[in-house]
């Protein structure tokens, strides 16, 4: 079954309840919050996929103004052995583990590292 939200949607979900909800407020937060960048707004929004969430940003394309494209940003892994989450960013068609921060149960700490991205992984320009 296929949840709406606002700014992401839910297919098939294997998070526990509680961490989903908690997840989904807060990247509703991360997403809302780049909108009203000062400087760089952006239109972001995520999709849950089993025990994956993705964030990836909307872009139009240049020649259309009704057509636009999904820039993948990053993922973020639910591992339940661990009860953690990890990051990861994308490499050509690939997806590797950021290494620069561990598995956390932290989820908002892996939202905050996206959001400051010191490597330079996460924001295309």
């Amino acid at each position: 079954m296929t949840s709406q939200f606002q700014l992401g949607e839910i297919q098939g979900s294997e998070l526990p309840q509680l961490l989903e909800r908690k997840a989904v407020k807060l990247l509703d937060e991360f997403c809302i919050k780049a909108a009203h960048d000062k400087y760089q707004p952006r239109l972001l929004r995520y999709r849950i996929e089993g025990r994956q969430v993705l964030i990836y940003e909307i872009r139009r394309l240049a020649k259309t103004v009704d057509q636009h494209r999904e820039l993948p940003m990053a993922k973020l892994r639910y591992t339940p052995e661990l009860n953690q989450w990890s990051l990861h960013h994308q490499k050509g068609e690939y997806w590797q583990l950021y290494l620069n921060v561990p598995p956390t149960l932290d989820f908002s700490k892996l939202l905050d590292t996206i959001r400051q991205d010191p490597m330079g992984y996460f924001w295309q320009d």
